[in-house]
């Protein structure tokens, strides 16, 4: 067990709001994130719906503000949510040895900006087509710090930076399960010893044009004309899910630390499992196998039984086939455990998904309640799992995050709320 391990913050910056009581306001009031999105309709993208984070002003949270121009938007929104974190778990008026401070988050690749190639590439087809040479001269006019925008680790050294943190620094780029495995790999630096307190937490968007175009349309709903209504985890007409920005961040320290300095406890880290398919790498097309061992190994880890889950917070993408795979996993290993689908919600902000829906469920069970999962109209007999489609009272303090890919990797993580 990692009981020594505790969260004394939250932050988060979603599709819901900025900050954990606009963010809860809107689980509770059953308002959905996901909307029309005006520039995509400009471009005529097929799929114009999907969650971005709003009235979002990076110049209210980024300091120093010249960091700006070397911060790219998924930087700018893991940066707020570690500021607001940071001052969740009162940390301003701490005393913090910046040896023993880390910081881990996950994150995914950043896809440059269309308009920071797009001068440059009008430069080098100014004669009327594009040729190498006229290439080679254009791209000498690109921002000299242009790459620094974009490399994945940038949000944890921006983050780093700003609190002097030069104990355990550590990016993880893995998609889905990225966000979940930055708080394991936090919490074991703790545990382990090198520090005292971790930021740690994922940031992720999957809505620049880039990545639009590269991933296209695949997986994703076709209600375009029900934003809203888009999203529908393990419900039978679902159709796909929805892209989204986003970030989560959690303060994580030793119960000593915290004790200490007198910091109220928002939630103890249990347990934890990380399994993969390996053949599901290749085929793309997983079992449920690494689902169900990751379960199994979070409740070994925690010591808990199936009866002790509060509730399940489901990766719950909101496809065909990924929903019925992790729905036999989850209740062949747990039964009729209560399980709250907040893709729903949010759409999938893919490094972001996994901490940013463990944030509302934590959310919840202070307020003792499970999450709903918004669009659960009609049961799914392929989906065999207990769908929470209203808010309900908690049956225990404790919630198991589930997060996986298609590439066959998936992780738990247990925590209980205090």
């Amino acid at each position: 067990m990692l009981q020594d391990v505790v969260l004394t913050g939250i932050g988060i910056a979603c599709p819901l709001g900025i900050g954990r009581d606009a963010v809860w306001s809107a689980i509770e009031n059953r308002h959905s994130g996901i909307r029309t999105i005006p520039r995509l309709v400009e471009a005529n993208y097929p799929t114009p719906i999907g969650g971005e984070v709003p009235d979002f002003e990076p110049k209210q949270y980024v300091k120093p503000r010249k960091s700006l121009k070397v911060m790219c938007r998924e930087t700018q929104l893991g940066f707020t949510a570690a500021e607001l974190a940071w001052a969740d778990a009162k940390l301003d008026d701490a005393t913090v040895d910046s040896e023993r401070l880390g910081v881990v988050v996950g994150t995914s690749v950043f896809r440059s900006e269309l308009n920071d190639m797009t001068e440059l590439y009008k430069k080098a087809t100014a004669g009327g087509e594009f040729t190498l040479d006229d290439w080679k001269e254009s791209i000498r006019e690109m921002y000299p710090l242009w790459m620094l925008k974009y490399l994945p680790n940038m949000t944890c050294c921006h983050i780093g930076i700003a609190h002097d943190a030069r104990g355990p620094i550590n990016t993880i780029v893995e998609g889905d399960v990225g966000g979940l495995l930055a708080v394991i790999e936090g919490a074991d630096v703790i545990a382990r010893g090198h520090a005292d307190v971790v930021v740690a937490g994922g940031a992720s968007s999957m809505l620049s044009e880039v990545d639009l175009a590269f991933h296209g349309s695949y997986g994703l709903s076709r209600r375009i004309d029900d934003p809203a209504g888009a999203c529908r985890p393990f419900e039978a007409s679902r159709d796909g899910t929805a892209t989204s920005e986003g970030a989560a961040i959690f303060i994580l320290e030793s119960r000593a630390h915290a004790q200490q300095r007198g910091a109220p406890v928002q939630g103890t880290i249990l347990g934890y499992g990380r399994r993969s398919e390996p053949a599901a790498a290749t085929t793309l097309k997983p079992t449920g196998q690494s689902i169900r061992q990751a379960i199994e190994a979070g409740l070994e880890m925690s010591q808990l039984s199936a009866n002790d889950i509060g509730h399940v917070s489901a990766h719950g993408l909101a496809t065909v086939d990924d929903d019925r795979i992790e729905a036999h996993a989850i209740e062949h290993t747990l039964g009729e455990v209560p399980v709250t689908g907040t893709k729903s919600f949010l759409g999938n902000l893919e490094s972001a998904s996994g901490v940013a829906e463990l944030a509302i469920s934590l959310m919840g069970l202070q307020n003792k309640v499970v999450p709903p999962t918004l669009n659960y109209e009609e049961p799914d007999p392929e989906c065999p799992v207990n769908v929470v489609s209203s808010t309900q009272p908690s049956r225990a303090p404790n919630v198991m995050a589930l997060n996986h890919k298609l590439t066959g990797q998936a992780v738990s993580l247990v925590v209980s709320a205090e």
